[in-house]
């Protein structure tokens, strides 16, 4: 799929963890390991998107012109499954505001169904950019949601980033949002007839925190 605002990771251990987390056999407490680890490297590919501004420092030995972010950053989670993301997302941005958003999808007609924002008071909205956070990019309506509440709040840029993605999730976000960049560690093939990533990795909220 062209798409200049599709980043798909390629990275041999990427591959690799992926193949752990899709794997029915691995437990809950590996799976919670390997997405650790996935959500590291896509923090790491994601912070690409971040602007520098220089800053003047003094060494033990001389002056010299060094850097420091521009942005404020922003995590934002999509409740539950998005809160798998956030060790990685955390480890490398330990200065990050957190915003949770709680949005459902209604497994009859696929809409998302808000209930739950909270989203941090920011100095400057206009250097601020925000990540959000999902395993799954499915149909794509949770995440347009979402996006759609940042905008309203202010936000100008915002970050997609997903493990799994499906063509019909990233279609939309480029329908609607064509200024959003999406980060995904792998794009399958397409959704079921019940809106499920497929080959996918099952329901990914529950293989992290064990409620299956």
């Amino acid at each position: 799929m062209a798409n200049m605002n599709l980043v798909q990771l390629t990275h041999p251990l990427v591959k690799t963890y992926i193949t752990k987390i899709r794997d029915k056999n691995t437990s809950y407490f590996e799976f919670r390991q390997y997405v650790d680890k996935l959500s590291t490297l896509l923090a790491y590919e994601a912070a690409k998107e971040l602007e520098l501004k220089p800053k003047k420092i003094k060494t033990p030995l001389a002056s010299v012109k060094g850097y420091e972010l521009k942005n404020e950053v922003v995590l934002m989670p999509i409740l539950r499954a998005g809160l798998g993301l956030m060790n990685g997302f955390n480890h490398i941005f330990p200065e990050a505001r957190i915003s949770h958003l709680g949005v459902y999808r209604n497994e009859e007609t696929l809409k998302p169904v808000k209930y739950y924002f909270k989203f941090p008071k920011l100095t400057d909205k206009k250097n601020a950019i925000v990540f959000i956070l999902d395993p799954m990019l499915a149909t794509g309506g949770s995440m347009s949601y979402a996006i759609d509440e940042l905008k309203k709040a202010g936000i100008k840029k915002i970050v997609v980033a997903s493990l799994v993605s499906a063509p019909e999730g990233v279609k939309e976000i480029r329908r609607k949002h064509k200024d959003v960049k999406i980060f995904t560690c792998a794009l399958d093939t397409h959704l079921d007839d019940r809106g499920y990533i497929v080959p996918g990795l099952g329901d990914a909220g529950d293989r992290l925190f064990g409620t299956l």
